[in-house]
């Protein structure tokens, strides 16, 4: 394919995608249906998430760029407001895929007993911000049935962010930030969830290699899962401060 037509480059953890004027092309999978039946589902019913044009002659599927300010979590934590926002959004999210199914394949395991289908890779390097508010959230592929304690646990991992150690008092601060955006769920459930839910996921990158998924592969290639399970363990032994923060 001639470089003209591969537009700016996007880096991403697991395969990252290429900028097209107004359009970012990726690489499909079998999960690809899916994804765009979801897509297709939220586009009239939910901002901020990209609308799917098509295929272009290489195969990669067509979606609307949303433009906006991605936070590098290395350099800077999120701002109250923009925690609040995150939080706020995936509720919204939550209401409008309320009652959207599809047999799949989906790229993610799905819980036991899902009640929706989540996002499940909500982390600061999937939102564009405008200034404070969240303006769109990307890369769908690891949407798959789910629970929003499960959804709430990712978001704290990456958001809050529970995979650093900021200090028991302002994790706990986030968490209950990120709660009250999202409403009606107690920031303590949430810190609980995370363990199991990064352990979940961990054990799944290398399960998902062997079995040929090329995202997962370059993953491996890039440390993981070795690098966020000794942040796992790292939290594990904070956890209790946290807690102990929020009140409990």
């Amino acid at each position: 394919m001639p470089a003209a037509e591969h537009g700016e480059w996007l880096a991403g953890n697991a395969g990252g995608a290429w900028r097209v004027g107004d359009t970012v092309r990726r690489r499909t999978g079998p999960w690809t249906p899916a994804v765009h039946a979801l897509l297709g589902h939220l586009r009239p019913r939910l901002a901020g998430v990209p609308a799917v044009l098509g295929f272009d002659d290489s195969g990669r599927e067509i979606l609307s760029y949303l433009p906006g300010r991605v936070v590098d979590i290395h350099a800077e934590l999120l701002t109250e407001a923009q925690l609040i926002s995150v939080g706020r959004w995936t509720r919204s999210f939550h209401d409008a895929v309320a009652g959207f199914t599809h047999p799949g394949p989906w790229r993610f395991p799905a819980t036991r007993n899902p009640v929706l289908v989540a996002h499940n890779d909500i982390g600061t390097y999937n939102i564009c911000f405008d200034g404070d508010e969240v303006a769109g959230v990307f890369d769908w592929d690891l949407a798959a049935p789910s629970n929003p304690l499960q959804e709430l646990a990712y978001i704290a991992w990456h958001c809050v962010p529970l995979w650093q150690d900021i200090g028991p008092g302002r994790a706990a601060a986030n968490l209950t930030l990120l709660a009250a955006g999202y409403g009606n769920i107690q920031a303590a459930d949430v810190l609980r969830a995370v363990p199991r839910r990064m352990q979940f996921m961990l054990d799944w990158i290398p399960a998902a290699a062997a079995a040929g998924d090329e995202g997962m592969t370059r993953l491996m290639a890039n440390g993981e899962p070795g690098q966020s399970l000794r942040y796992l363990a790292g939290l594990r032994q904070r956890l209790p401060a946290i807690d102990q923060a929020l009140g409990r």
